[in-house]
């Protein structure tokens, strides 16, 4: 664990122990503006600010101190003409705010403190327009004017009818707190599917801009908005850029970070019609406890951005023992029915860390297509998992059942990325739609490795289908790929042993392409099939790398129903298989799939293979080019024949005849010579030929006095001397009647 995480999860912990505890205070206005604000009692629980100084649309308010207790209402009577309340607390006193704020018409509202903002549970939003929770120094105006928390003079000379472009930040900003009940989690498709939190209306912005940042079980939403999440450490001027949702915020001003937290399931939401807009910069994110950000579609609109800038990390933290839906995660989704597209994410950071349940997720449960995930991660990805017998972490875009949309695209570039204890990378298609593809680029290693605590979920990457779609292609390159100990990286319909919940569909496999220097299997499977029962086709593999070396690891094409196998292709200096690897591109009913090897060196144990077979349809073939020939001999594994083979009268033709020829079938390479190796360009289609022997030299040696019926011989053995001898399957019994082997016949010196 790393140092910065470690402190991450103390930290959530401690903030989760922090309680609310609402402090009384009063709005109390100063006398800096040419025209000051007012505060007037309406009600028992209600104050009324009047006044302040308008230019133009804009309307400036000054407090010595601006707070809101629980279940009281601070109201801006602003006339409708107003478009931006502008409000800043010139005093040392942090914000705390537990009640309602409100503001009449489309009135974008800014509170600016410098010292500090606390939103209390109880806190909420009535407004129009955009509102910019900031501990910000100033506000910067396209004129130039600032309106400054802590003004030079008594009063305020010049105010500015411009709109604002900016804001202007000190060395030491304040933090913002947000806390709340923690049930601001979405659970249902409605549009306002809760009343707690702070919110906004669709087409508007909620912004927190400040130092440290943290909610605690708070709850920030818009119905398809923009939701604003920055983090600043150091002095600067975050930009403010008009766009039809009210705002978004750029950071090019700003040379330091500093820290966002969510914890306790703190909930981020800008779900609705179409999905809106979420950006959280920072040098560090956390969430952790269930928090949630999501951005989903949840009508006809088409899906917005979800978009992560962290300088330093990405944490999420999950809880093992919570569904996977409303565990630790980052998500933008087309919800049931939903007819419009999802959303993408894009996350930039440092190092990215999913842990013990947590997710990240762009899919479809409806007509629409998913949105895709984008990582660009420095230094590091890892997915991993506690060993619980829950669900384990992953980055996933996956078409689900009933769905008609496809599934988006998943693409990382990280330097190093780490799949362990059940960590997934996933796209998939359970529903109509095809899956997305998975593309992969780390300019060090990717490892693959382990198994979560009950073995259902192995580590992996995949581009899957468990429905009728096709299943999208994977692609990875690295310096380095490791799959170790149960992992696998897999494309199509193979259902996962054990995993009860995976079944595989009807569509094809897609494309997996892997380049890397070095590809090293232990005990992990490379996989591009389809199951059986299915009608999907094996997708084509394509490996090249300076090393390929298999241990107790398969990589395979095969199509387990009536599909055709796919193909292998692979481009390596040495390929070394040991301890009953194989490399398959089998097919049951339909046609088995070709596999070409290009190679310097090739190394097989006597119980490893390599087969392109079919068992009701015609075998593929296997061709090797192998640039050294000095290649350690095989064993030669026998199929058992499934039915009694026909007997046949052999050994009947006489001098003068015909000359007599045979094929020898099996799954395996045979050398040309006892103690040769295959040489260049060797081809091998499950039929290796035989040279024909010409029987008029000696035309007595092979006359038959007797019409025996004898066993078809169905397997080729080399003896201790070296030579091949055709023979009857030694671990099947004899057949009745069967008097004659096949070796009395006949047995062939080394050709």
């Amino acid at each position: 664990m790393t140092k910065a995480l470690s402190w991450f999860i103390k930290g959530s912990t401690l903030f989760c122990l922090l309680p609310w505890e609402p402090i009384a205070a009063q709005i109390v206005p100063d006398a800096t503006l040419r025209v000051n604000s007012s505060v007037t009692q309406e009600g028992n629980n209600t104050s009324a600010i009047t006044g302040g100084t308008q230019a133009g649309s804009n309307l400036f308010h000054s407090f010595g101190q601006f707070s809101v207790p629980t279940g009281s209402t601070v109201y801006f009577k602003n006339t409708p003409d107003i478009q931006n309340i502008l409000t800043r607390v010139t005093g040392s006193s942090i914000s705390n705010i537990d009640g309602l704020i409100r503001a009449n018409g489309i009135a974008n509202v800014f509170l600016i403190n410098p010292n500090g903002i606390i939103f209390g549970p109880n806190a909420s939003l009535n407004i129009g327009g955009s509102f910019f929770g900031t501990t910000a120094s100033n506000i910067k105006f396209a004129d130039g004017i600032s309106f400054d928390a802590k003004p030079i003079s008594g009063a305020e000379p010049l105010l500015t009818v411009s709109v604002p472009v900016g804001l202007g930040f000190g060395t030491n900003a304040g933090n913002i707190r947000v806390f709340g009940d923690g049930q601001g989690i979405r659970k249902t498709s409605d549009l306002i599917d809760t009343s707690s939190g702070l919110r906004v209306q669709p087409n508007q912005t909620l912004a927190l801009v400040g130092g440290d940042i943290v909610l605690s079980r708070g709850t920030l939403k818009t119905t398809g908005g923009q939701i604003e999440l920055g983090s600043v450490a150091g002095a600067g001027l975050v930009n403010l850029v008009p766009t039809d949702k009210g705002w978004t915020l750029a950071y090019s001003g700003i040379s330091a970070f500093g820290e966002i937290q969510l914890s306790g399931a703190a909930a981020v939401d800008a779900s609705g019609d179409g999905g809106g807009n979420i950006q959280i910069q920072a040098m560090k994110l956390m969430l952790d406890g269930g928090s949630q950000i999501e951005s989903s579609t949840l009508r006809a609109g088409t899906g917005g951005t979800l978009k992560i800038n962290a300088s330093d990390s990405v944490n999420l933290v999950g809880l093992p023992e919570v569904d996977s839906f409303f565990n630790t995660g980052i998500s933008s989704l087309v919800y049931p029915r939903a007819t419009g597209s999802g959303g993408n994410i894009n996350i930039k950071t440092g190092r990215l860390n999913v842990r013990d349940g947590a997710g990240i997720a762009a899919g479809t449960y409806g007509f629409g297509n998913a949105g895709s995930i984008e990582v660009l991660a420095h230094d590091s990805v890892e997915v991993l998992r506690k060993p619980t017998a829950n669900a384990g972490s992953s980055i996933t875009s996956l078409a689900q059942r009933g769905s008609t949309g496809s599934g988006g695209n998943i693409k990382i570039e990280t330097a190093r990325l780490s799949l362990r204890s059940g960590g997934v990378i996933s796209s998939g298609t359970f529903g109509q739609g095809s899956g997305g593809n998975v593309s992969i680029t780390a300019n060090e290693e990717v490892q693959v490795t382990g198994k979560s605590l009950t073995g259902n979920s192995p580590s992996r990457i995949s581009a899957r289908t468990g429905g009728t779609g096709k299943a999208g292609n994977l692609t990875i390159e690295a310096e380095r790929l490791t799959v170790t100990d149960g992992g696998r990286v897999n494309i199509g319909g193979e259902k996962i042993p054990k995993n009860l919940n995976f079944q595989p569909g009807q569509g094809n496999a897609g494309t997996l392409r892997i380049n890397a220097d070095s590809i090293n299997l232990d005990r992990g499977t490379i996989t591009a099939g389809t199951e059986g029962g299915t009608k999907g086709e094996g997708g084509d593999i394509f490996l090249h790398s300076g090393d390929l070396k298999l241990r107790d690891s398969i990589i395979t094409a095969t199509a387990g129903g009536n599909g055709d196998g796919g193909n292998i292709t692979i481009n390596t200096d040495i390929l070394v298989a040991i301890k009953n690897s194989s490399i398959t591109a089998n097919a049951f009913e339909g046609r088995g799939g070709n596999i070409t090897i290009n190679a310097k060196g090739l190394f097989f144990s006597l119980n490893s293979l390599i087969t392109a077979s079919s068992k009701y349809g015609i075998n593929g073939t296997v061709q090797y080019n192998i640039a050294d020939t000095n290649i350690y001999p095989t064993q030669l594994k026998a199929e058992v024949i499934p039915i009694t083979p026909e007997i046949t009268p052999v050994c009947q033709a006489r001098a003068g005849t015909e000359v007599n020829s045979f094929r020898v079938s099996s799954t395996r390479n045979l050398q040309s010579k006892p103690n040769n190796l295959m040489s260049n360009n060797v081809e091998q289609s499950n039929s290796v030929p035989v040279p024909a022997l010409n029987n008029s030299d000696d035309s007595k040696s092979l006359i038959s006095n007797q019409g025996t019926q004898i066993i078809e011989a169905n397997v080729l053995i080399r003896d201790s001397q070296g030579n091949l001898v055709l023979t009857t399957d030694q671990a099947n019994p004899t057949w009745d009647n069967a008097s004659l082997s096949a070796s009395s016949c006949f047995s062939g010196s080394p050709w």
